[in-house]
């Protein structure tokens, strides 16, 4: 599978470095903004590579998110964890714009989540055509993911294919290479029982 950010047959590698990652594609602010609604400073991110968080994520008491851009717009990138995945996060990144993050997964049930000014539009795990939450939503455009699943679900980087589809930037390899602003976060697990998991 091919996108704006190229070939993505090193995704594969990513499995091979323990790096099970969610990524998520932020429109209509900076990444110090990004990093301010995550809940952390900016002053306090350290330049680390997505590979160097990894041993230090791994308990999943602590989640640490890299944050940069890509053409134009902002980006986050988790080893392991999944801050950007949980629909009150994303909501909260997507107010006065747009935000798609994708979360790998262990076991392959990879998914796909679309917010808009503060709105959750796709929470799913995709098979087939990826429909919005409600019926006919015109911030969604079906045709965005025609032709990148099965029915029986092909996951890996078509969910990066379909994010770059519909945010109109790349996912390329370097972000996974080159240091981002890094902040630690308390674990997303603080967000369970709460509104942050509210899905319409």
């Amino acid at each position: 599978m091919t996108g704006q950010g190229g070939d993505f047959s090193w995704v594969a590698e990513l499995e091979e470095d323990y790096v099970v990652p969610t990524i998520c594609l932020v429109e209509g602010i900076d990444p110090d903004e990004v990093i301010r609604r995550l809940g952390a400073d900016p002053a306090t991110a350290r330049s680390m590579t997505v590979r160097e968080t990894v041993d230090l994520a791994a308990s999943g008491e602590r989640e640490f998110v890299g944050v940069g851009r890509t053409a134009g717009i902002s980006c986050t990138v988790e080893s392991i964890g999944y801050v950007t995945a949980v629909p009150g996060v994303l909501r909260d990144l997507s107010r006065g714009g747009r935000a798609f993050s994708v979360r790998f997964d262990v076991n392959g049930a990879d998914s796909v989540h679309y917010a808009v000014d503060g709105d959750l539009v796709v929470y799913a795990e995709p098979h087939g055509v990826v429909e919005s939450l409600r019926p006919e939503d015109p911030r969604w455009d079906v045709a965005w993911s025609e032709g990148l699943f099965t029915e029986e679900g092909q996951w890996g980087p078509n969910v990066l294919a379909l994010a770059e589809s519909v945010m109109g930037a790349p996912v390329r390899p370097s972000l996974f290479t080159e240091p981002l602003a890094t902040v630690e976060l308390p674990s997303a697990a603080r967000y369970a029982g709460t509104s942050h998991w509210d899905i319409p």
